[in-house]
């Protein structure tokens, strides 16, 4: 057992798995009495005609135990391979300091099989997990991150994807929480699954593949600690590991960053255009008008070529682009066409250059992606300097040729890294860090030439994957919307990304819209992401709604731009409900969401914003809490309260308990922004 005055991992004497995992403080207990051994890892081999073993601790003779002040050692010195004679070393080391409410573990394997290479290395494996009623799990993947109340079914994920943009999940049991981490700034491939009846683990993609005698060499630790509270004070100890240690955090916050161009962080609402100059730019004109704030134009099919066919043979666009461009770059609008930047269609003519820098599986065949109706196309390897250079050529020639002043990348952040096995590319063979690697030293460069000379050229990609956002300015959040949704992506990265997109809900009525509109305005998200319809007289009351929050969007920039998000909050007071459709991870389904959204904001100036947005018709009061102890906000017994475009002050005092308690009138479909200061 480890042990301090924070946590306790207790290990079976006879499996090495783990027995426990207490909250020492709370007294609460993670793990179920089980009769199942306990597990701890699970190692998946493979031989060179496909034939596949996994061995796990339960397996093998009971490991020799090697304890240290703060660390306990497992040994399994003799692990057999089945029916290959041959045999495994296994190591696993897990710490925990006296102060410490994190322990971290390490696993390491030697493998001296001739016939049989590491594939997949499940560690930690942990059962039964967050199988009690009680039990919820926190998932950042999808749009914002998701709250499952119990595990009725498997969740998983594959990182860095949209699936799963970070690399923790929370097991949330009343006041008592489990932090579950990967500390990894490499960003390998890895899957996050809790499994029906209570097993999680994490699968991480050996390196070399399948190679025979392939070793594991502990590339990260995996973090798990207990802490008090719900699930954002989870997703807050995340933050303050990745902020630290995380590579693409540590070019700082968007409010120091000036290679994030101005032009994009300032925009508060998007539409999408799509297809020829006359029929787009007039549509988008009239867009900007209605909103009355920075905004901007995602715009498709700008290119003679249909789309997912004949990539990346983009040129020459329709005519007339580059003049469109410029004539909405005229009026304040950014301009950003679509490209992908992951595929080649394998029917071009040019694909037999760019065949030997493609992905390949493990009998060297092109690796063959296809989307609906869409060509095969062949997803290409991002460490190959052939293709990094035909994506930077692309992204050039839409600056100098065209004028654009963004480019929005598709896939790069959300499709999971492929396995590529072709000897020729200088990577290990299947998985690792190098396909994150390939593409931030694709981006790198484009990066840098977007943002100097003069040029402010923004850069999006398709959804959130943390380690492309210092190469990459802003993250399309377009997938399905959800009422159980929480917001970890802002509750870990607010202030340091943008986060754009807030559709899912256009044809389905004024209401279901503007509950969208209001919760994912409050959580952070540039607004819209809807086709120039809305426009159109039947959407008058969707549009109105947009421009009034995309309007005090602009107004609350030190809040929902540079500042951190530190609470969804809840009213103190009684709030009728709406219910809509959303498409939902589920189809198109019925939502229920309070009338009022509501979240609190702190800017790098220390003051709080909070934000609050009305989709009923009717005029709410909102009353709310602010617990400044929570939140560290110092020891003020009386802060100033402004609404935002307002000189008039109202003094709080700061209540018994550290409590801030107000009550605001929210006009029907309306935000509002209050503002406090100490």
């Amino acid at each position: 057992m480890l042990s301090n005055n924070h946590l306790s991992v207790g290990f079976s004497s006879r499996t090495g798995g783990i027995e426990s995992i207490q909250a020492v403080e709370s007294n609460h207990e993670f793990i179920r009495p089980s009769s199942e051994a306990p597990l701890l890892w699970r190692l998946v081999l493979r031989d060179r005609t496909g034939n596949e073993i996994a061995i796990d601790n339960t397996q093998t003779a009971s490991p020799e135990f090697v304890s240290q002040k703060d660390s306990l050692e497992m040994l399994w010195r003799d692990v057999a391979v089945p029916g290959d004679g041959s045999r495994l070393f296994v190591r696993v080391v897990c710490r925990l300091g006296n102060e410490d409410d994190t322990a971290e573990f390490r696993l390491w394997v030697q493998n001296e099989s001739s016939n049989f290479g590491l594939w997949n290395v499940h560690f930690p494996a942990v059962a039964p997990l967050a199988d009690s009623e009680e039990s919820q799990v926190a998932v950042g993947r999808g749009t914002w991150g998701m709250l499952y109340r119990g595990v009725e079914k498997r969740i998983s994920g594959e990182y860095p994807s949209h699936s799963l943009p970070m690399q923790f999940v929370l097991v949330q049991e009343g006041e008592s929480g489990l932090y579950l981490a990967a500390h990894d700034p490499r960003a390998f491939f890895k899957e996050f699954t809790f499994e029906p009846g209570g097993e999680f683990y994490v699968a991480t993609r050996a390196t070399d593949m399948g190679v025979p005698g392939s070793d594991w060499e502990a590339p990260y630790p995996f973090a798990l600690g207990a802490y008090r509270g719900d699930w954002m004070n989870g997703c807050k100890r995340y933050r303050s590991w990745v902020l630290k240690e995380g590579p693409w955090a540590q070019k700082g916050p968007l409010s120091k960053r000036t290679d994030v161009p101005n032009s994009l962080k300032n925009v508060c609402a998007w539409v999408i255009g799509n297809g020829a100059t006359a029929e787009v730019v007039p549509a988008v004109k009239r867009f900007a008008e209605a909103i009355g704030a920075p905004m901007g134009v995602h715009w498709y099919n700008w290119h003679e070529i249909p789309f997912d066919h004949q990539y990346p043979n983009y040129f020459p666009p329709k005519p007339g682009f580059a003049e469109g461009v410029k004539e909405l770059r005229d009026s304040g609008v950014v301009v950003m066409p679509y490209i992908n930047a992951r595929l080649w269609d394998v029917a071009n003519e040019n694909f037999a250059e760019a065949r030997p820098y493609s992905v390949k599986d493990e009998n060297l065949e092109v690796t063959i992606e296809r989307y609906g109706p869409s060509a095969d196309l062949a997803p290409m390897c991002p460490t190959q300097p052939f293709w990094q250079e035909k994506v930077a050529e692309i992204i050039r020639r839409l600056g100098e040729e065209c004028g654009v002043n963004a480019v929005y990348l598709d896939q790069v952040a959300s499709a999971p890294p492929r396995v590529c096995f072709d000897p020729n590319h200088g990577h290990p063979l299947g998985s690792g860090s190098w396909w994150v690697d390939g593409y931030r030293e694709m981006l790198t460069p484009i990066k840098k030439w977007a943002t100097t000379d003069g040029r402010q050229v923004g850069l999006t990609t398709e959804n959130d994957a943390e380690p492309y956002m210092d190469t990459l300015d802003g993250l399309l959040i377009w997938t399905q919307r959800s009422d159980h949704e929480i917001p970890m992506n802002t509750a870990v990265y607010s202030g340091y990304t943008l986060y754009f997109a807030s559709n899912r809900a256009f044809e389905h009525g004024d209401v279901s819209y503007c509950l969208c509109q209001a919760r994912d305005f409050v959580w952070g998200s540039q607004l819209g992401w809807d086709g120039t319809g809305i426009v159109d007289p039947p959407h008058k009351a969707k549009l109105e709604f947009l421009g009034r929050l995309a309007r005090l969007r602009a107004q609350a920039r030190d809040y929902l731009v540079y500042g951190e998000l530190l609470e969804v909050l809840q009213p103190e007071n009684e709030l009728p409900t709406l219910s809509g459709t959303w498409n939902t991870p589920d189809g198109d389904g019925p939502v229920t969401l309070q009338a009022v959204q509501g979240a609190l904001w702190r800017a790098t100036d220390g003051s709080l914003g909070v934000l609050l947005a009305n989709a009923d018709t009717e005029a709410h009061a909102f009353s709310f809490a602010i617990d400044m102890t929570r939140h560290n906000l110092g020891s003020s017994s009386e802060w100033i309260l402004t609404r935002g475009g307002s000189e008039d002050e109202t003094r709080i005092s700061v209540q018994e308990g550290r409590r801030i308690v107000h009550t605001a009138e929210v006009p029907g479909r309306e935000g509002i922004l209050l503002v406090l200061r100490d």
